[in-house]
């Protein structure tokens, strides 16, 4: 099993030392230069045309809650029915699952000095 390891080791390390060695300098820096002028012509002259365009498309259009007063009435509906929910039925729930399960024995909780049970969880804790 140490040998296995060893070898994996290895390996790993040639690949990794051999693919630094590959490029030269000039090729990482060509590389570096070619990424960065296409990020900067993306993101200066054709990102900023996309957001302009869309600032223009949205200007004329109508907001959905126009006032004060139609945010305040969407806050307050929207919290009345989340609190009729959360508070009759969802207690209503609770206490049917509480009664379905009065009955019912709890799981025994298995014993940690016996040796058999540490063997299982040794064996279960390998698989």
């Amino acid at each position: 099993m140490s040998k296995l390891l060893v070898a994996l080791i290895a390996a790993s390390f040639a690949t990794v030392a051999g693919a630094q060695a590959g490029a030269t300098k000039q090729e990482k820096q060509a590389t570096v230069q070619s990424v960065t002028q296409e990020a900067a012509k993306s993101t200066t002259a054709q990102g900023e045309a996309a957001d302009v365009a869309k600032a223009k498309a949205q200007k004329g259009t109508p907001k959905a809650l126009p006032d004060k007063g139609a945010k305040q009435q969407a806050v307050s509906s929207v919290t009345k029915a989340d609190a009729a929910s959360t508070t009759a039925q969802g207690e209503a729930k609770d206490v049917a699952k509480a009664k379905s399960e009065k009955g019912t024995p709890k799981v025994a909780k298995p014993d940690l000095k016996d040796p058999a049970v540490q063997k299982q969880m040794q064996k279960a804790a390998t698989q």
